[in-house]
């Protein structure tokens, strides 16, 4: 059998199991705000075409708007200063072979729930190496912070405390070292 059909067989029969990671939009979805005078991102927006009515009467859809990095998102190495001039940066050119790989998982629920300022630094990431192996490279390395639990709560709204890594970047560690690109990560 093909490595592809090795995949959909274990992918039909729950053999390979899919999480998803994603959380649903809405307009109460935190996004990033950045000091002024720097630009902001605008909220996510949704608006009706048509709902089975007279501006569309066998279909319903919508018109979205939203910041690039508002909710679960793929940050491209161009989103950082370190990554703006690395050869294929860009959704666009990261060829797709690289969106697939072995994962590991950072778990700082408890560091979270002990200070919802929680600060991800490279010293945490080092020392779950110790623990767990160096992180191979071109791994995904994932952060479980539990903030998904919060989703919808006050908790989730704009303003609130999330997690973050050292240099303002919330919600994982990004960069870990600037001189191994297979090294950064948000969750």
């Amino acid at each position: 059998m093909s490595v592809l059909s090795d995949l959909v067989v274990g992918l039909s029969s729950g053999k390979i199991e899919v999480v998803d990671l994603t959380a649903p939009l809405s307009a109460e979805t935190p996004i990033l705000n950045l000091p002024e005078p720097l630009g902001q991102t605008e909220r996510f927006a949704l608006r009706e075409i048509s709902r089975y009515d007279a501006a569309g009467p066998a279909w319903y859809w919508n018109n979205f708007s939203s910041g690039e990095h508002t909710g679960t998102h793929f940050d491209a190495p161009i989103h950082w200063i370190t990554g703006r001039d690395l050869p294929e940066n860009a959704c666009d050119t990261i060829p797709a072979r690289r969106f697939v790989g072995p994962a590991c998982v950072l778990d700082v629920t408890a560091e979270v729930a002990a200070d919802a300022d929680f600060l991800l630094t490279r010293e945490r990431v080092l020392a779950w190496e110790a623990e767990h192996g160096r992180i191979a490279p071109r791994s995904w390395v994932l952060v479980r912070s539990g903030w998904s639990s919060r989703c919808g709560g006050s908790a989730w709204r704009l303003g609130a405390a999330v997690p973050r890594a050292a240099g303002g970047a919330r919600c994982g560690a990004c960069q870990i070292t600037a001189s191994d690109p297979g090294r950064s990560f948000e969750d």
